[in-house]
């Protein structure tokens, strides 16, 4: 087992089962089209967009995140396609084939980022959108949730540097200080960056 494989081997949700409210309000009405869900951990977010009648993939390194998204799926009487992958690999995902690709606090070591964000990018089809929601690095100050480990986090002028080597437009890309109730484990003030960026 992995460490997100031992923080997920339980029958409580540990982030909830409710979607994240940057997400819901990007995609606040029903939809169509392939979304590619980025670290997507136990399913929330996949199920919402699911719900909202879009074709979801969840990819992510835990086996049992992804069980326990196939049973939130089944439990909403919706479906959601899943792949074990490391999102921090080069290619690990289909490249230019997705409408919309999303990352809800999709963490990873420093050395793995740049191949992250590549993936996000890289797996939407030119005019598709990336939607996303990471702790910012003041969220040290806060620790209501996320990586303790302050090279996880990120910064917004860093991430709309790396974000502008590709062909994209930036819609939103903003740092925000807000309250987050997201299970267990995401509790309180929190210090986010909301970003929402086109593929041209």
């Amino acid at each position: 087992m992995n460490h997100w494989d031992e923080k997920f081997d339980e029958e409580e949700y540990i982030y909830g089962k409710e979607p994240n409210e940057w997400i819901k309000s990007v995609f606040d009405k029903e939809g169509h089209g392939k979304v590619a869900m980025l670290a997507e951990g136990e399913g929330r977010n996949a199920v919402y967009m699911a719900n909202l009648g879009y074709d979801v993939t969840a990819f992510d390194y835990s086996r049992v995140g992804l069980d326990k998204t196939r049973r939130l799926a089944q439990e909403a009487g919706v479906v959601v396609t899943t792949h074990l992958v490391d999102i921090t690999e080069t290619d690990a995902l289909p490249q230019g084939e997705y409408d919309i690709s999303i990352n809800v606090f999709g963490h990873v070591p420093s050395d793995g980022k740049e191949e992250m964000i590549k993936n996000m990018v890289g797996t939407v089809k030119p005019g598709g959108d990336i939607v996303f929601e990471l702790y910012s690095k003041r969220q040290i100050e806060f620790q209501t949730g996320g990586p303790k480990d302050i090279h996880m986090l990120y910064d917004v002028g860093d991430l709309r540097h790396e974000l502008e080597k590709y062909n994209i437009e930036i819609v939103a890309l903003k740092e925000e200080i807000l309250r987050r109730n997201e299970g267990r484990m995401h509790q309180g003030k929190s210090a986010v960056i909301q970003g929402h960026i086109r593929k041209v």
